[in-house]
């Protein structure tokens, strides 16, 4: 079982995080020791927060419009006529600018709010402040290889999440079947062994498993092949 932060990851996550938590504060304020002016700051947060992500996907959608016009304007498509030349939408007012360190504000006024002594579980799931827990099946975890050439040595890529570490194995194609290369703390890791003497094409293959302390966790990875020349 893993604890998450309960502060989402995305900036989209964010922005719908902050107006749930600015807009419930209030009730809450004079409960756990929050001013007046301390709500009010947090409203000016989100919606400045919330204005600028809207300015973001505007624009992004604009410029998407644009690159459209400008790939029909470079050559014709039968049956299609490129229209008028995209324009710039007309944003509303924005509301007033804030300083920098929104989160890092929000962040310290939750230790506040969580450190006193009149807070209780169910405001905090309220104000979204609470982390959610997520629960993780050990035995069905399975690493996902990816791997490629990098100045012809082969660059294996593997997202550690919960795990330690990985046993990391390849073939060679010698006969030896799968061997162990080495337990790799950080799953990210460049092959520089050289093909034999006489070889000038190799298919190598990789899989990997999950290390959870001392031990192995979870399944073996697919593995994955690269094609490795004589350098």
């Amino acid at each position: 079982m893993t604890t998450l932060g309960y502060m989402p990851g995305s900036d989209v996550e964010k922005g719908m995080w902050m107006g749930n938590f600015s807009l419930k504060i209030g009730t809450y304020a004079a409960q756990v020791g929050v001013t007046a002016a301390e709500v009010t700051s947090i409203q000016k947060d989100a919606a400045y927060f919330q204005y600028v992500m809207s300015l973001l996907e505007v624009h992004k959608q604009t410029l998407n419009n644009i690159t459209s016009y400008k790939n029909q304007l470079k050559k014709a498509i039968a049956q299609q006529h490129i229209g008028a030349l995209p324009s710039l939408p007309a944003m509303p007012a924005a509301p007033p600018a804030v300083s920098e360190g929104i989160f890092d504000r929000i962040s310290k006024l939750v230790k506040r709010i969580k450190a006193s002594a009149s807070y209780n579980e169910a405001m905090g799931q309220d104000l979204g402040i609470i982390a959610p827990t997520q629960v993780i099946d050990v035995n069905s975890l399975q690493p996902e290889l990816s791997v490629k050439l990098e100045a012809g040595r082969p660059h294996i890529k593997c997202a550690k999440g919960i795990a330690d570490a990985i046993d990391l194995y390849v073939d060679r194609g010698e006969g030896n079947g799968f061997v162990l290369i080495g337990r790799l703390p950080k799953p990210d890791y460049i092959d520089t062994a050289n093909l034999p003497a006489n070889t000038l094409l190799a298919e190598w293959d990789y899989k990997a498993m999950y290390v959870i302390g001392n031990d192995n966790a979870g399944l073996m990875s697919a593995p994955v092949s690269v094609i490795v020349k004589k350098m």
